[in-house]
């Protein structure tokens, strides 16, 4: 008997109880159905993720902040003689940034002051709260113009796509080269300042960086002197946070980094341990979810092995005559593990086609409603290589399961099974 013919003959056999196979297909369905439907989620946005990193570049630049990140902010800090009370703003000197410099292995040092502005105004004049911040020379991901400057006196701004109608644009091409004004006021003197933008660019919304507008270099300079009118040197001198660069981009490196400036009482984390840390918590939702699914296929598995237990009772007689006239135990085991590897298949390909039509249906109906806006997400995605891995698991799980009862038509005597009622 050729594999040809094995393949049949388990093909027809399996429909010999129709109800019995369809209900042990079902269960094999549901479980590849949720695991399909789950990974397709997590390859969708691990997609639009890598994808937001990539437009934004500079991954490795850290950004440092006073306070350890082991430190709990709620407690009461102890004193001692190289830190004092004013290091509770959450702001840093130069004396913070002389031992940030310190610390081996950064380089690129910039320290960044608060640009607070109380409010904008576009061409419709309309007054809104702004939260932005100035440039650290990341590339953003820009639906038109281009990025601001990071050198220089030029007031640039990049702003959000919401911002553009809300300020008074027709659309993000109308924006460019258009004029926002920014309105700061001194802590000292209280007097208002007026501050003139160019809008070079709008932004693509991203879960990476959201909603931030973006200051040039020029522009936050200009910001940080209105608000700093009347105060005294020392308390113009504060910081926000230091930008640096590590020279060895390697993992165990910035981690040393990192652990250098927990010593000196900083935290500093990069742009990709951030991002990275989206990727954990996002696998890890979407790893309980692919669980239930494993736990679906369990189950299916014990109706893989019901199925063919049956079958194998009933066709006894059958198996006994098969061996009888030379058949080999390795061919009736191939019958019956083929049979079962066919219950993996059927379920496994049918979940997977279900999952790909739902996906397809729910990311037009995303993208028209809660996904609208960001552009190149689509939520659930298939790949080749992730669907042939499904079915293949799938149909190994089945095969596994199948194996019990196939040994046992195997080891079937066939005058005994001749005599089977």
């Amino acid at each position: 008997m050729r594999f040809h013919d094995i393949l049949n003959s388990a093909a027809t056999n399996l429909w010999h109880n129709k109800a019995r196979t369809f209900l042990t297909i079902i269960a094999v369905f549901i479980g590849s159905l949720t695991i399909a439907f789950t990974m397709g989620i997590n390859n969708g946005v691990n997609d639009y993720l890598k994808k937001q990193v990539g437009n934004i570049g500079k991954t490795e630049q850290m950004s440092i902040l006073p306070g350890s990140s082991s430190q709990d902010t709620n407690e009461p800090q102890k004193y001692n003689t190289k830190k004092s009370s004013q290091n509770a703003d959450g702001m840093m000197d130069k004396n913070d940034v002389k031992k940030i410099k310190s610390v081996k292995g950064l380089k690129d040092f910039k320290a960044l002051k608060d640009c607070d502005v109380d409010y904008v105004q576009g061409p419709n004049k309309t007054k809104y709260l702004i939260i932005a911040q100035i440039t650290e020379g990341i590339n953003y991901d820009l639906k038109v113009g281009h990025q601001v400057a990071t050198s220089g006196k030029q007031a640039q701004i990049l702003i959000t796509k919401p911002m553009v109608k809300s300020y008074g644009f027709k659309n993000a091409q109308d924006a460019l080269g258009k004029k926002v004004t920014l309105v700061t006021k001194s802590l000292v003197t209280k007097k208002r300042t007026k501050i003139s933008a160019t809008v070079v660019g709008v932004r693509n919304d991203s879960v990476v960086s959201k909603g931030f507008a973006i200051y040039s270099n020029g522009l936050g300079q200009k910001i940080v002197s209105a608000n700093q009118k009347g105060l005294p040197q020392v308390l113009k001198d504060k910081y926000i946070s230091v930008m640096a660069t590590p020279i060895n981009k390697s993992a165990s490196s910035i981690k040393k980094i990192e652990d250098n400036l927990t010593k000196k009482g900083y935290s500093g984390m990069t742009l990709k341990e951030a991002v990275n840390e989206l990727f954990l918590t996002f696998n890890a939702v979407t790893g309980v979810l692919i669980v239930f699914g494993a736990i679906a296929l369990v189950a299916a598995s014990f109706g893989v092995v019901n199925t063919l237990y049956m079958s194998v009772r009933d066709r006894t007689k059958e198996i006994g005559l098969m061996k009888a006239l030379g058949l080999s135990k390795g061919k009736v085991f191939s019958i019956f593990s083929c049979e079962a590897i066919l219950i993996g298949l059927l379920g496994s390909s049918l979940g997977l086609l279900l999952a790909m039509g739902l996906g397809n249906a729910l990311n037009n109906f995303a993208a028209k409603s809660f996904l609208k806006g960001l552009d190149g997400f689509t939520l659930i995605q298939f790949n080749w290589s992730s669907s042939l891995l499904i079915i293949g698991i799938i149909c190994l799980i089945t095969f596994l399961a199948g194996t019990l009862p196939a040994k046992r038509a195997a080891k079937l005597d066939p005058i005994t099974a001749l005599r089977y009622e």
